[in-house]
């Protein structure tokens, strides 16, 4: 049984995240190899129900991870790997430390912790937009 098994079965049926693409197992190798402790929640995730916009402009997960230094440049953002956007100014992605979930607003960069874990944050995240 899977861990996302419950939003499988209504993928397709109208849901906020039916646009979402999985990637292949590859990929899924490929963004391992970024770091082996990735959560199994994300790879999961990206795997069994997949990557893209989730709602009307509502949220981006990537299809992998992105160093903070290729959106906000030389700015001190050691220790965060980025998965996804709100299309207004805000990134949200890992704090390696403990792949607790965080969120930061390209305005003044400040980090915020947003959830324990992925799991926690894409299920909120769906519920928000749905």
């Amino acid at each position: 049984m899977g861990m996302y098994d419950d939003l499988l079965a209504i993928k397709g049926s109208g849901t906020v995240f039916d646009k979402l693409t999985p990637v292949s197992p590859a990929k899924a190798d490929e963004i391992k190899i970024l770091s082996k402790a990735l959560p199994d929640g994300y790879i999961s995730f990206l795997l069994d129900i997949g990557f893209g916009e989730i709602g009307e402009v509502g949220y981006m997960l990537y299809d992998g991870l992105i160093d903070p230094l290729e959106i906000y440049g030389g700015e001190g953002l050691g220790g965060i790997l980025l998965f996804g956007d709100d299309f207004q100014g805000f990134n949200t992605g890992f704090k390696v430390e403990n792949w607790s979930v965080v969120e930061i607003d390209s305005v003044n960069l400040t980090v915020c912790n947003v959830a324990s874990d992925f799991q926690n944050f894409i299920r909120g995240k769906i519920m928000e937009l749905g």
